[in-house]
């Protein structure tokens, strides 16, 4: 097989970084604007969740995380199912004698369906769950009930949405996505703030609000697809059953996924309100917001790279696909690093600043999943290379396996006496028995070479980590004080992890390559 030796090739092609084909120099722009969308709306992102915060409190913030969390994971769920469009459009626009419209139309009716699967279960399921076993306060069930129906509606308007999305990706137009998603984050800063001073329900008031910046979205994504590629989505039903087989079973086992990583995420969020309540549920629901902020540092990456990926796999240039995939998933992984040291180090310190008023449990949770962050960038790259392949059975099975058992454990754990953090330590060992089965798959279906890639992409990474915990256990030895000696801290420990990033985590081609950008840079 081709992968057979793929180790080797994956090596010489990774190091030359000194001539870089037009694709790599695609995913280089492609990142630079990712980043930029990344810093805005990270910032205007952690701000808002303060004010949300301020304005809910911790009871009410709890509250929406349990019943409305279903659109915080909105980005999860499109993301994931997205895959499906993005896989697909790419493939056939790699191919010489593709039909990219067939394939848009035929994820487009597939989106509807599931949006209106959703919406069945979620008013028959969904509703009996809210008001025979939600753990509320008195008087606050018809709150909860108002933000699951808000929830469930904007939900599906997001699922409709994911083609339009994936056309954009698909296209690579990372500039117009960044725009599109800056606008949307600073529409809703202005709404939250509104919020703090709304003498009303303000949970209902934000449910109101998150439901109107999904619209936004919706709108604006389908009127520029509409606008630059009408061709592409030109609505044309495709009425043989035969021709949605393939993306059926494809999308089908993305889904599978999805729905395991949000039962997972849902699902323990449930559990730790039917044991603790909804206080805790605010230190959860922080937790999983600093991940969807800090992941998606590697996620951008990530995006970027995927249309080379499948592009290059649809054109049959299969060892050029596993070497961008290689070099990916090393440097999603020394991202990861980069970013999570500084905030697991000094939590504390920026929780406060963020939060102002840390609700109980929230450091914990935090460093945990910080923790579940670094597993994750170990997967940069490969998922990306095996969704380009298509054969994901059984990388979904696993995965759904793996992620959904941390739910019957954690019941019983909880049930024994054990604290809340308990869950997100079954988030960590989940992650990393279901990367070894990923490895371990694509060395049995592919015959893919796990040495030689774990070489190339995890051996530099380890030795970074190895060395960063080494520190962290140093500095935790010294007193600090002050605030000012903690900022100190802080930037001194993304100091000098960005410093082992560039010569340790690097190769010597690809630092030389980055001081020449730089160099350029500054003699501009």
């Amino acid at each position: 097989m081709w992968l057979e030796k793929l180790g080797g090739k994956c090596a010489k092609a990774v190091c030359d970084w000194g001539v870089m084909a037009s694709g790599d120099r695609r995913i280089a722009e492609n990142t630079v604007v990712v980043y930029v969308r990344l810093i805005v709306t990270a910032a205007v992102g952690l701000l808002t969740s303060r004010f949300v915060l301020q304005a809910l409190g911790a009871s009410d913030y709890g509250l929406y995380g349990v019943v409305g969390g279903v659109i915080a994971l909105i980005a999860v769920m499109n993301g994931s199912m997205s895959s499906t469009t993005i896989r697909f459009l790419n493939y056939e626009i790699g191919k010489p004698d593709g039909d990219p419209n067939k394939v848009f139309n035929l994820c487009q009716v597939t989106h509807i369906a599931i949006a209106v699967l959703v919406l069945i279960v979620a008013e028959t399921v969904g509703v009996y769950y809210i008001l025979n076993y939600l753990n509320v306060a008195p008087g606050k069930t018809g709150d909860a009930m108002f933000v699951f129906q808000v929830a469930t509606a904007v939900t599906c308007i997001g699922i409709i949405n994911v083609p339009y999305q994936g056309a954009c990706v698909a296209k690579e137009k990372f500039l117009l996505i960044a725009v599109i998603d800056i606008i949307n984050v600073l529409v809703k800063l202005g709404l939250v703030i509104v919020l703090l001073y709304y003498k009303g329900n303000a949970l209902r008031f934000y449910a109101l609000i998150m439901g109107v910046t999904t619209i936004i979205s919706f709108v604006v994504y389908h009127y520029m697809c509409y606008r630059q590629w009408p061709g592409l989505v030109k609505w044309k039903l495709c009425k043989r059953l035969g021709d949605y087989k393939e993306l059926l079973v494809f999308n089908n086992y993305i889904l599978l996924a999805t729905v395991a990583l949000m039962g997972r995420t849902q699902g323990s969020n449930m559990l730790i309100n039917f044991f603790f309540g909804t206080v805790v549920n605010a230190a959860y629901g922080i937790a999983m917001t600093l991940q969807a902020f800090v992941e998606t540092f590697t996620v951008n990456f990530d995006t970027a790279s995927a249309p080379q990926i499948t592009q290059n796999v649809g054109k049959g240039d299969l060892n050029k696909a596993s070497a961008i995939a290689s070099r990916v998933c090393r440097i999603c992984q020394l991202l990861s690093l980069m970013v999570v040291f500084p905030l697991f180090i000094e939590m504390e310190l920026v929780l406060r600043f963020w939060l102002g008023t840390v609700p109980e449990h929230t450091v914990l949770f935090c460093r945990i999943m910080l923790i579940t962050i670094l597993v994750a960038g170990t997967g940069g790259g490969l998922l990306r290379l095996k969704d380009a392949l298509g054969k994901i059975k059984w990388f979904m099975v696993s995965f759904a396996f793996w992620f959904l058992l941390t739910l019957p454990v954690g019941y019983v754990l909880f049930k024994m006496g054990y604290p809340p953090v308990t869950i997100l330590v079954l988030f960590v060992l989940s992650d990393i028995i279901s990367r070894i089965s990923q490895l371990v798959l694509m060395k049995v279906i592919y015959r893919f070479d796990i040495k030689s890639f774990m070489k190339d992409a995890y051996v530099r990474p380890m030795m970074i980590l190895v060395l960063m915990t080494v520190y962290v256990l140093a500095y935790w030895q010294v007193m600090v004080g002050t605030t000012a000696q903690h900022l100190l801290g802080f930037v001194m420990t993304g100091g000098i992890g960005a410093a082992m990033v560039f010569f340790l985590g690097l190769r010597r081609s690809e630092r030389g390559k980055c001081l020449g950008y730089v160099m350029r840079y500054l003699g501009r």
